[in-house]
């Protein structure tokens, strides 16, 4: 089954709270008066001239700053790469330019504790005021008007490839702007949806161990072909073909682990058997970036031949080895798999 990305919504978080700009309005002057002093000789005046200070009152932005310091931080569970020029490219999109609510530019600071705006690098992005979990980008809407928090936090995933994710963040910092989706019409880049490609992965043809999981959940399937006296014989046979790639084997590059599930829904692998010979097999796989190619194992399901009942074992470990392995063909499986001796330890799958 493929899962193509072909379009990736931004939404957005309406955030941010209004409050009385403590500057707008200069201080009233103090005057203190002298009282009258009178004497019976003529006194000489003098008179010192004072200078009038003026402060110039703050950049009319939430955040009474210019520039603006933005900073990133990579959270826990995403993927570590560095975002410093990615992020950057996105600051020199919005500096010098005046739409939005404010004019304001950008500047980038390593440190994270000292960034007014910190973007916040997630594996996933689970709620954003209401939206789905397709959401790419969460960001509050910040007026000219408004007071922004000490450090606003705009959250950006991080499975998109560079150009991609510069993207999503010009458009997330023009929200922060006071831009909505329906200023998209002028300014392309705050459309709701975008075309974004996701970071490039490996292909399933490629990789030596295809599954996003180590661990297993095995639904035996006996329906129509094994009857309720042999079951548990045959599910034994089952067990033991899964033993020998959990505790038997070198060969995999990862340790596994499985266990029985009462349901097909449940599970990741079916056994199914069959009044066949040899094994064969069903997969289910995912295309999981922005290429037409399969990258990962979703589920299969294992078709076990009985020719001899006694072999089950065999089979089944026979058919995992494909899947575990990502085996094209025999010559990629070890012994006793390789075709050179069809059963390998005659003794090891007939005890």
């Amino acid at each position: 089954m493929n899962r193509a990305v072909p379009l990736v919504c931004l939404m957005l978080l309406l955030a941010g709270c209004v409050g009385q700009d403590p500057l707008s309005s200069e201080p009233s002057p103090s005057a203190t008066q002298a009282d009258p002093v009178t004497t019976t000789a003529a006194t000489a005046q003098t008179s010192t001239p004072t200078s009038e200070v003026t402060t110039a009152p703050p950049p009319q932005n939430p955040f009474r700053s210019d520039p603006i310091r933005v900073g990133y931080v990579v959270a826990d569970g995403a993927k570590n790469r560095s975002y410093e020029q990615t992020v950057k490219g996105a600051l020199t999109f919005w500096n010098n330019r005046s739409d939005g609510s404010y004019d304001a530019n950008y500047t980038f600071v390593s440190d994270p504790s000292e960034a007014q705006i910190l973007i916040r690098f997630v594996d996933e992005i689970t709620y954003c005021d209401g939206y789905d979990n397709s959401t790419v980008g969460c960001a509050p809407i910040l007026e000219k008007h408004e007071t922004a928090a000490p450090s606003e936090t705009v959250r950006i995933e991080d499975d998109y490839a560079l150009t991609s994710t510069r993207d999503i963040i010009v458009h997330e910092l023009g929200h922060t702007r006071g831009l909505v989706h329906e200023d998209g019409a002028a300014l392309p880049i705050m459309n709701e949806t975008i075309d974004a490609l996701l970071i490039p992965e490996q292909n399933l043809e490629n990789r030596s161990y295809g599954w996003n999981t180590t661990e297993f959940r095995v639904y035996f399937d006996t329906a129509g072909t094994v009857s309720s006296v042999e079951e548990d014989d045959y599910r034994q046979e089952v067990r033991e073909g899964w033993e020998y790639w959990v505790s038997e084997t070198d060969h995999l590059e990862k340790d596994i682990s499985y266990r029985f599930v009462d349901s097909p829904e449940a599970a990741n692998v079916v056994v199914k058997i069959r009044d066949h010979e040899g094994v064969r097999w069903e997969y289910w796989a995912l295309n999981t970036d922005s290429d037409d190619n399969l990258e990962q194992y979703e589920n299969a399901t294992l078709y076990v031949g009985e020719r001899n009942p006694d072999y089950i074992d065999y089979n089944t470990a026979h058919a995992l080895g494909y899947l575990l392995l990502n085996a094209e063909n025999e010559s990629q499986l070890p012994e006793p798999f390789d075709g050179d001796d069809e059963f390998g330890d005659v003794e090891r799958w007939t005890d």
